[in-house]
């Protein structure tokens, strides 16, 4: 038989109300006295009712995590969250909604609202169903939203549009003119927008033949930069829109022979740790996940904690050019020493 509150309580030799408290850790307990509780609590293997003390409190200490895959993009963004939120004293439940628009994504929204969760971060896909989230929500659950636009809704966005151009300029300035971009779908257009200002701003046609559109993953890469040299383009280098996309667009030149950054440069887009591991190393446009989760965790419990729910904000986070060797700055500077 599960140890209650009140044998904790009879084995401490202090009150049912003394126990609730030093678990609660709200109000301050006499650190002998909480001492003694915490012994007792751990002789008798005591673990509080959590449904009761939902009850009483109306808050779950759990977040709802929604996130499109376990690439490692997203698992180190979760990571960073849990960390987060572990500080909080949250707990993190998460789902994996898929690359794809899908219904999954009100599967688990519905689940969230079920287990009471206290709110929820939503770094899903793009999908029609953002609109219908936040109304069956009904400012009962706060949410935020990653990289999305939305009105009237909580949200942390990167400077992609900057970050593409970024990425591009870059290029331009080590000479190249010819310049193939491969990224995601046209449903989250940021970076390959900032790729064509980029090329504008510069006084660069834009060939729309070298640009492909996929999803973003290493097989989108390797098939995309194929599909480029089968078709017989000219470029001399390409943007990308992430490091997964790069790592397969670098694999598919070295199997045909094609050096990297010789013959064709490559810039990514994110940094994530593989980034620095491959060779050649990854020359990308760094996203800052540690600050992103930080202010995803740091809107959502103040959202939580705020008298008016119905109040937003939006928070936008600027992106870094990391340059390694991918692009050729690194051997050019070798050249004009």
């Amino acid at each position: 038989m599960n140890a209650t509150i009140k044998d904790v309580a009879k084995d401490a030799g202090v009150s049912i109300a003394t126990v609730s408290r030093v678990i609660s850790g709200k109000d301050k307990v006499k650190q002998s006295t909480k001492i003694k509780v915490e012994k007792s609590i751990k002789k008798l293997n005591y673990y509080p009712d959590v449904t009761a003390q939902t009850m009483v409190s109306k808050k779950t200490q759990t977040i709802g995590l929604i996130i499109p895959s376990m690439d490692e993009y997203w698992a180190t963004l979760a990571e960073n969250l849990q960390e987060q939120l572990w500080d909080y004293g949250y707990t993190v439940m998460f789902c994996v909604s898929g690359l794809e628009e899908s219904e999954k994504t009100l599967t688990y929204i519905h689940a969230f609202i079920k287990r009471k969760v206290d709110g929820i971060i939503y770094c899903g896909p793009s999908s029609e169903y953002e609109m219908e989230i936040i109304e069956l929500l009904n400012d009962n659950i706060p949410i935020v939203f990653l990289d999305k636009d939305l009105p009237d809704a909580n949200t942390v966005v990167g400077n992609h549009l900057d970050g593409g151009k970024i990425g591009v300029e870059h290029l331009i300035k080590l000479g190249h003119k010819n310049i193939a971009y491969i990224g995601g779908p046209f449903s989250a257009p940021e970076r390959e927008l900032g790729y064509r200002n980029g090329m504008t701003l510069q006084g660069l046609e834009i060939n729309e033949s070298l640009i492909i559109r996929g999803d973003f993953t290493f097989e989108c890469g390797f098939n995309g930069v194929n599909e480029l040299i089968n078709q017989k383009h000219h470029f001399t280098a390409v943007c990308c829109g992430n490091d997964l996309i790069a790592f397969g667009v670098i694999d598919a030149l070295r199997k045909r022979g094609i050096r990297v950054p010789e013959d064709i440069a490559i810039v990514g887009y994110d940094d994530i740790k593989m980034a620095s591991l491959i060779k050649p190393e990854l020359t990308t446009v760094r996203q800052p996940l540690d600050k992103i989760a930080i202010g995803l965790v740091d809107l959502l419990l103040e959202t939580i904690n705020a008298e008016d729910k119905k109040q937003t904000k939006n928070l936008i986070f600027s992106m870094e050019l990391v340059i390694r060797e991918s692009c050729g700055a690194m051997s050019m500077k070798e050249v004009t020493k």
